[in-house]
């Protein structure tokens, strides 16, 4: 299914793109651009990871294209059967140098399972050459070196689900890994009556030299996913990044926390308790703290965990790092944004 909306009210283009060899020089300096330098037997070790198979489902999945400010963009939707009208939203946002397959593999399809269980639309936008345009200044990304309207776009895609499924255009909810991560924090300090809720996941909030967003200063619920031993972005905060470049100086976790809980008016005196929404037995490796609220903020903090959207399906690459058997993120995610089913 195809739609199409021009948002710059003039005739369309061909989409912008810089010569080959600068786009050769951002990517080089990615953070995958780091990673595989890995090399030999060691470096397949570490890089590679089985795909999960994709579920059948009581779905439909569908790749659709928008035109946005002279650009042809698209994002992927994942359909319920029987949706009713004004179902949720749940905008789940890939990571660079992925894709919108990328990212629901990387989240073991949970967010897919969970929206026919739960009855919203997961939608999967797909970046401008595979990066999204978010508030660190220091990214070498495509989208933020082209400048995009990564927002504008985002408007489109809710727009276009309300109108070809019926959906909510107010219970929009926005998630992501990394730099899609990234973008959802965006949304929530630009476009905050555009989503309800947020939940990055392996995203801390950037340092304040290293953040361009203008904030509107809303109180937005938010749910943070990092890892202690995350090889990108550092838990206790600093500069984030691989070998292959810097990424700018984020917040830790707890200072990201803390940041958006003084924004949304919430009591700083949080309460951090072992927190488990698996099966798994023993002693959990995942902590919550949670400063309650109007505007909510739960910071789940996954000892020896990476730079993963941790879930029971499927682990990232062991470069990027550990997961736990103790945290469905996807659902902690819905159950954050919908309540508790």
């Amino acid at each position: 299914m195809t739609s199409s909306t021009t948002t710059d009210a003039g005739a369309t283009t061909a989409p912008r793109r810089r010569p080959r060899w600068k786009r050769a020089l951002a990517i080089t300096g990615s953070v995958v651009g780091g990673l595989v330098l890995v090399g030999g037997a060691l470096g397949a070790w570490f890089l590679y990871a089985p795909a999960p198979d994709e579920p059948g489902l009581a779905a439909s999945v569908e790749r659709r294209t928008l035109e946005v400010d002279g650009m042809t963009r698209e994002y992927l939707a994942v359909v319920p059967d029987g949706l009713l009208d004004d179902a949720p939203v749940v905008l789940a946002f890939h990571g660079s140098r992925m894709d919108a397959e990328g990212v629901r593999a990387a989240a073991g399809y949970r967010f897919d399972e969970l929206a026919v269980e739960r009855g919203f639309v997961a939608v999967y936008p797909e970046g401008y050459e595979m990066t999204w345009h978010g508030c660190r200044a220091e990214t070498p990304y495509p989208a933020r070196l082209d400048d995009v309207d990564d927002v504008a776009f985002v408007r489109a895609v809710v727009a276009d689900v309300a109108e070809q499924d019926g959906a909510s255009t107010d219970m929009v909810f926005a998630t992501g890994l990394s730099n899609g991560g990234h973008m959802s924090i965006r949304l929530a300090e630009e476009a905050p009556d555009l989503v309800q809720g947020i939940a990055p996941f392996a995203a801390a909030y950037p340092a304040e030299s290293n953040n361009v967003c203008e904030s509107s200063g809303a109180a937005v619920p938010t749910m943070f996913v990092l890892g202690t031993d995350d090889p990108i972005n550092p838990f206790e905060g600093g500069e984030a990044g691989t070998v292959g470049g810097s990424l700018g100086e984020v917040m830790s976790a707890e200072e990201s926390a803390a940041f958006v809980a003084e924004r949304n008016g919430l009591d700083m005196t949080p309460e951090i308790a072992a927190f488990a929404n698996t099966d798994a037995a023993g002693a959990s490796d995942v902590a919550v703290t949670v400063y309650d609220g109007a505007a909510p903020v739960l910071l789940f903090s996954v000892d020896g965990g990476g730079h993963v959207i941790p879930n029971p399906v499927y682990s990232q690459p062991r470069v990027m790092g550990g997961t736990t058997a103790y945290l469905d993120g996807p659902a902690a995610a819905v159950d954050f944004f919908l309540g508790a089913a």
